[in-house]
């Protein structure tokens, strides 16, 4: 997997091209939250330098406390758990299909979505609620070419942390058009405030809930 060393020079990357915002779909078991040389500078990139963090919770759920590092243990992290719609069910698992059931209707129980069951499950180590937002964890995605395929289905929530930065980096092309102000502590209390709750979903599951793009920066603006 990723190396400590690789990692950081990834955020000295960051930092050098003063990038705005950072996917990282990565995570591993950490005993203890927030600690460590890369941690630090996880947090510094986002404190003194403005950066937006993204990363995956893990897919260890769904016993409580598996959020994984450093997504999911990390202060300075956007902590994503994947999140499963009713037209993912039917397009990308074809969990609709039969005589009594019509095109584009939920399964019983799936009416607002919900999360898949390894989606990791906070709180972590330290007692954060260790899943911050929720966002789809399924992907039609292309592959390398070794694999002899051109795509695959993939789910996890490697696949749920790069959409919620998708959505992040729309929220923040709004605020550069519009000319307003924005930091990760801003746009972290938009999106904590415009997040919708599902209510099928618990609340250590979900965090504040499904990341609403139009929402958090209707919320900005309005601040």
């Amino acid at each position: 997997m990723e190396t400590g060393t690789g990692v950081t020079r990834a955020l000295l990357e960051a930092k050098k091209h003063k990038i705005h915002a950072l996917n990282m779909s990565y995570g591993e078991a950490a005993g203890v939250s927030n600690t460590g040389l890369f941690m630090d500078l996880a947090n510094e990139l986002v404190r003194e330098h403005g950066v937006i963090l993204v990363g995956s919770a893990g897919n260890n759920g769904p016993a409580m406390s598996t959020t994984g590092s450093p997504g999911g243990t990390t202060d300075g992290y956007i902590s994503v758990g994947a999140y499963w719609s009713p037209r993912m069910a039917e397009l990308q698992y074809s969990s609709l299909s039969g005589a009594d059931r019509k095109e584009g209707e939920a399964l019983p129980g799936l009416e607002e979505g919900r999360n898949y069951t390894w989606s990791s499950v906070g709180p972590r180590p330290a007692g954060d609620r260790g899943v911050y937002v929720m966002a789809p964890g399924g992907a039609n995605t292309s592959l390398p070419l070794w694999t002899q395929q051109r795509s695959m289905l993939m789910n996890g929530t490697s696949m749920s942390s790069p959409t919620a930065c998708g959505c992040i980096a729309l929220i923040l092309s709004g605020c550069i058009a519009e000319g307003i102000a924005f930091t990760p502590c801003r746009v972290r209390r938009a999106i904590e405030h415009s997040a919708k709750k599902l209510p099928k979903v618990h609340p250590l599951a979900q965090g504040h809930g499904l990341l609403q793009v139009s929402d958090a920066f209707a919320y900005l603006k309005s601040q």
